[in-house]
């Protein structure tokens, strides 16, 4: 049963449900204490232990239906062809030895589907099946399971009884063969459903965190929006257990044992060390010129799904000129402010230094003291005047300033590029070209509010 519960766990996690270790152990009890006698008292228990949600009820049950389900005979015809492996050639020899060649023989001419589900289940857990993660691993564990069955064996008799002379009972086991082979493609294509669904969606999310922005294919912005969103809940999430931490504080062991002198050393009174915590009020600036406007898409996506954690945001985005977009956020929904936020900033050369004049003059309000000022551009001015003296008092109205860059560090100040003096009015500049890079600058950010009381 031990062996069976591990599979099983393993494909409840690869249905996207979260299993914690205490949850499996619960698990463990409800499988041992209920049996397997009643196949739906079963389901009923394991699922009140493991699904935390009508969605994941509704993947528990296909899982449980996928996993205990019994393997269905075969209506289509197989050929070797069709095979994933060519049985001919054989696998790799292994070190274990497969069933004896006279019992799969059996199994075979007789078409014994109960024996061969059987087999093929211990040829599984031989394989470590629950092991599969993607979908291109399935030959290779398919390759496994015949070795566990015995197919280099099963060849060698077959190819014997051929040159012995003994067609016919060669012709029988050869049309045996491609029976199970088609039963084996049947049961692994339920293993893949199995076991390599969160998984696969685990490696494509990773895959996509790392890509440059820019270099997305459109037809995955739908996903990637979804998972900024996620990971913008989870930040969230961390920055409240952070604050929590925070607020509960730490104990100041000198000022608790300075305190107390008076007690003979006894501890009488405890004394804590707390941090003042500030909801960051961000202040953020974009730039949606062709080069990056891809990047201050999911900026803003990122931030507005992290408005729990903000006390205010404001929002700007520039091209040849600045706009404030903060309504169109507060007016429009997700999917159509975005698109709007970039096409609110008229179009033409960029020109950060008319963007720090324009803020000084139009919009100084918006800097202040308890003000963190999020910028996200390339600093590429096209050699005009920088305007630097007006970024400094923007600065100096501000509680700090953090420049992300899309490009790599080493093409910063490069050409027409004032990265170089633009920088020292930042208390953090940082790289963000990927959704990793950005997710990495933002908790940053939210980090630093948290400052010693």
């Amino acid at each position: 049963m031990q062996q069976t519960f591990e599979r099983f766990i393993q494909a409840v996690r690869g249905a996207d449900i979260r299993v914690s270790v205490s949850e499996a152990l619960e698990a463990h009890a409800a499988m041992a204490l209920l049996g397997f006698e009643d196949r739906q008292r079963l389901k009923d228990g394991l699922g009140a232990v493991l699904a935390k949600s009508a969605a994941e009820q509704r993947r528990f049950e296909q899982c449980f239906e996928r996993f205990f389900a019994p393997v269905p005979p075969a209506t289509a015809p197989a050929t070797e062809a069709d095979a994933d492996a060519d049985p001919e050639a054989g696998p790799a020899p292994a070190a274990e030895a497969g069933p004896p060649a006279e019992g799969l023989a059996r199994v075979l001419l007789e078409r014994d589907t109960l024996a061969l589900q059987q087999a093929v289940q211990r040829a599984a857990a031989g394989a470590d099946i629950a092991a599969m993660r993607m979908v291109s691993q399935r030959g290779v564990f398919m390759q496994r399971i015949m070795r566990q069955l015995g197919m280099t064996e099963l060849n060698a008799r077959i190819e014997a009884l051929a040159q012995g002379g003994r067609r016919e009972e060669a012709a029988a086991l050869r049309a045996g063969r491609s029976w199970m082979l088609n039963e084996l493609k049947a049961y692994m294509r339920r293993q893949v459903e199995l076991y390599t669904g969160a998984a696969g969606k685990s490696l494509r999310e990773a895959a996509l965190r790392e890509r440059p922005l820019a270099q997305i294919d459109p037809a995955d912005h739908t996903r990637l929006r979804e998972l900024v969103q996620q990971l913008a809940r989870r930040l969230a999430n961390v920055h409240a257990r952070r604050a929590l931490r925070a607020n509960r504080g730490v104990l100041d062991l000198r000022r608790t044992l300075r305190h107390n002198m008076g007690h003979g050393g006894d501890i009488a009174t405890l004394h804590w060390r707390r941090s003042r915590i500030d909801r960051p009020r961000v202040v953020a600036i974009c730039d949606v010129s062709r080069s990056v406007a891809d990047y201050s898409q999911f900026l803003l996506l990122f931030l507005y799904s992290l408005s729990d954690a903000l006390s205010r945001l404001r929002s700007f985005t520039f091209c040849g000129d600045v706009a404030e977009v903060t309504d169109i956020f507060a007016r429009q929904p997700m999917a159509e402010a975005l698109p709007a936020a970039q096409a609110a900033a008229p179009i033409g050369s960029t020109d950060y230094g008319r963007l720090w004049q324009t803020l000084v003059e139009r919009h100084l309000d918006a800097f202040t003291p308890r003000t963190t000022v999020l910028i996200l551009g390339d600093a590429r001015n096209n050699h005009l005047d920088p305007g630097a003296g007006a970024l400094k008092l923007l600065r100096q109205r501000s509680r700090e300033l953090i420049w992300l860059n899309p490009e790599p560090e080493l093409d910063w100040g490069t050409g027409d590029s004032e990265m170089d003096r633009y920088r020292p009015f930042c208390e953090l500049v940082r790289q963000a070209g990927t959704l990793a890079q950005l997710e990495q600058a933002l908790d940053e950010m939210l980090k630093r509010s948290l400052r010693a009381a």
